[in-house]
């Protein structure tokens, strides 16, 4: 149970001041004392005068013992949510959200996590955010009243992030239509709470939504997302995001055969990446070069010639890079009839877990299909309808795309 006089006393001591020194001239000493001692119950006024007298905020004084190991848990928790961000290997990964599960799991258990204050919605967040990541529970209910939970407490930049959360579980289970529905309801509060929504959450959102109707082959949508988020950026000086927008619209176009906007966005690219120094987002780079040399220039001898700099990405994200990198090096020697270089490329190949977009998926299947193709020239005709029917049920769920009308041509070569 809090105990203000308690506290009161204990802070007044640890600043070595006198009853008198924080009575001053509004309180008395005889009184001080006796709230001090629990006989007497100060007024929200007087509190805030013994909060000044001992140069803390109110919030401190009445702040009870739960509060403040909720307030400390955060603390350490967001921490941890930090590094996390930056983390790129698997196992370190999983060490640390293990670690943010025994922080707060006490917190849960005994039922402390109520939603009364921002820090107790958002570490109930993490929390959930932890427990699917480590598939202790993939449901997507524990999540649905996260959004409604910060609205009370008036987090609304947060409330964007929730339906954002909510779009990525639908992601990876490749339920995007269901994904764009949870996008679509909470770009309502974006018209609700326009002014008290952070710019960069604004960002992000509108990036979701383009990639939502990316994955339902809406070009047109993604392109109207991505001009809001322009105009935004430009009237608020803020480049967030803007590569991604940039990597999405490149491939796009890439796949539609359109040239000038290609080489455009990869122009735009090119530059972001120079600047921002990043290397994901440089082997990125690389990649969509490797994709638009082959698909709009179609100069396969120049796409084996481009020289991929791995320098400094992390060990998982150089594995799901290499499977892209190959799958165009591989397509490139079908092109030109190398098979055999080809399929020494696509020997280890797999679907990356961490591909959850019909776009990445896409191109990981037609990898495949590169490979049952190659398969087929040689003559092995098992290995080669091995190939081509995985890659065909991997994207039969899939809209159309450069990536799909390549599989289904392959298929029909291989099968008839």
């Amino acid at each position: 149970m809090l105990n203000i006089g308690a506290k009161i006393k204990e802070l007044r001591k640890e600043r070595k001041m006198t009853l008198a020194q924080v009575a001053g001239d509004r309180l008395t000493k005889g009184m001080l004392s006796l709230i001090e001692n629990g006989k007497a119950q100060p007024s929200m006024e007087s509190l805030h005068y013994i909060a000044s007298q001992l140069q803390i905020d109110v919030a401190e004084l009445i702040q009870s013992e739960d509060n403040k190991k909720i307030h400390d848990v955060f603390m350490q928790a967001e921490q941890l949510s930090s590094q996390l961000k930056k983390e790129y290997e698997k196992e370190q990964r999983e060490l640390k959200e293990r670690e943010l599960l025994q922080l707060i799991e006490p917190f849960v258990q005994s039922n402390s996590l109520k939603g009364t204050s921002y820090e107790e919605v958002r570490l109930l967040e993490i929390y959930l955010v932890v427990r699917y990541r480590l598939k202790i529970n993939r449901s997507v209910e524990p999540f649905l009243p996260l959004a409604k939970m910060y609205e009370n407490v008036h987090a609304y930049s947060k409330m964007l992030s929730c339906f954002s959360l909510l779009c990525g579980i639908a992601f990876n289970t490749h339920h995007y239509e269901q994904a764009l529905d949870y996008l679509l309801e909470g770009e309502k509060y974006i018209d609700r709470y326009y002014y008290l929504i952070n710019d960069l959450e604004k960002l992000d959102f509108y990036y979701n939504l383009a990639a939502a109707y990316t994955a339902l082959n809406n070009n047109q949508k993604t392109e109207e997302y991505f001009e809001i988020a322009l105009k935004m950026a430009k009237e608020k000086k803020v480049l967030y995001r803007l590569n991604d927008f940039y990597r999405f619209l490149c491939y796009l176009h890439c796949s539609n055969g359109d040239a000038e906007k290609s080489y455009d966005y990869l122009t735009k690219m090119k530059a972001f990446s120079t600047v921002l120094e990043d290397p994901i987002d440089a082997i990125s780079t690389q990649i969509m070069t490797l994709a638009y040399t082959n698909q709009i220039e179609k100069d396969f001898e120049k796409t084996l010639s481009i020289q991929i700099d791995y320098f400094d990405v992390p060990k998982d994200a150089f594995i799901d890079a290499l499977l892209f990198t190959n799958g165009e090096y591989a397509y490139a020697h079908l092109q030109l009839k190398q098979y055999a270089q080809a399929k020494k490329l696509l020997e280890n190949l797999f679907v990356s877990e961490n591909q959850h977009h019909p776009l990445d998926l896409g191109i990981s299947y037609r990898a495949f299909a590169v490979r049952a193709l190659c398969y087929f020239e040689e003559g092995d005709i098992v290995n080669a309808k091995r190939d081509i029917l995985y890659a065909m049920d991997g994207v039969k769920e899939f809209k159309n795309s450069f990536d799909k009308q390549f599989i289904l041509q392959a298929y029909e070569r291989i099968t008839h």
